[in-house]
């Protein structure tokens, strides 16, 4: 059971058993703070009260607040490694046999950028960090980056390269992907404005399936395009 003890008491030798527990709850607790204040602004006495621990509890495990951030980050891109990791050892595997058929590198596209589609309530503070390392970078960007980031934009570029025929290591093949998986992270951003024109409630599990085959859609439909103009074949 987590420590319900006051936020000025000292981390208790007794605790040193339930660590696993009580670092888990502080980097929990520090993925909602943070992600609804800054790196500054954010408090470990909130961090703290939230978790249930004692505010010293933080020195304990992760040396000071930006040692605790710093952990976030590393239990982000185990969040997103445990959603994709499946997938990308999947495709890179797929990749790894040679030459595949388009229609097949259409379709492991098309999963990819459904399985980066998050719109759900939970997913967003971890979105407003992500967003926050990606427009003023500290070190917990290369955290992101080399955990999960750089491989998703790597695998994802390859199979655009496999399906359009296009050469490998292109900066063009790098911004098109980004451009497309874009598309899949808009809903994340505005989600609220996606909820009050659709005139939703909440987004749950029938309006994730709907933005998943919207999404999905537009993106195959866009490399398809790409393909047609790399081969000189008029879509029409």
């Amino acid at each position: 059971m987590i420590s319900t003890a006051s936020t000025m008491d000292p981390v208790a030798p007794n605790e040193l058993g339930r660590g696993p527990l009580a670092r888990a709850a502080l980097i929990q607790a520090g993925v909602q703070v943070f992600g609804e204040n800054s790196l500054a602004s954010a408090t470990t006495r909130e961090i703290a009260q939230l978790a249930g621990q004692n505010i010293s509890a933080i020195a304990y495990y992760f040396g000071n607040k930006e040692g605790l951030y710093f952990a976030v980050a590393h239990h982000i891109c185990d969040t997103l490694v445990e959603r994709l990791g499946p997938l990308l050892d999947e495709i890179e595997a797929q990749l790894g046999q040679g030459t595949q058929e388009p229609e097949v590198c259409l379709h492991l596209f098309g999963r990819l950028i459904g399985a980066s589609l998050s719109t759900y309530q939970e997913m967003l503070t971890v979105t407003s960090i992500v967003v926050k390392e990606q427009m003023h970078p500290t070190k917990a960007f290369d955290i992101l980056y080399e955990g999960c980031l750089e491989r998703l934009h790597q695998v994802g570029a390859r199979l655009i390269e496999a399906y359009t025929g296009e050469p490998p290591g292109q900066q063009e093949t790098v911004l098109r992907f980004h451009a497309l998986l874009g598309q899949s992270l808009a809903f994340r951003f505005a989600r609220e404005t996606i909820v009050r024109r659709a005139g939703w409630s909440d987004i749950g599990p029938e309006q994730v399936a709907l933005i998943e085959r919207v999404v999905t859609e537009q993106v195959c439909d866009a490399l398809r395009g790409l393909r047609w103009r790399r081969q000189g074949t008029d879509p029409r």
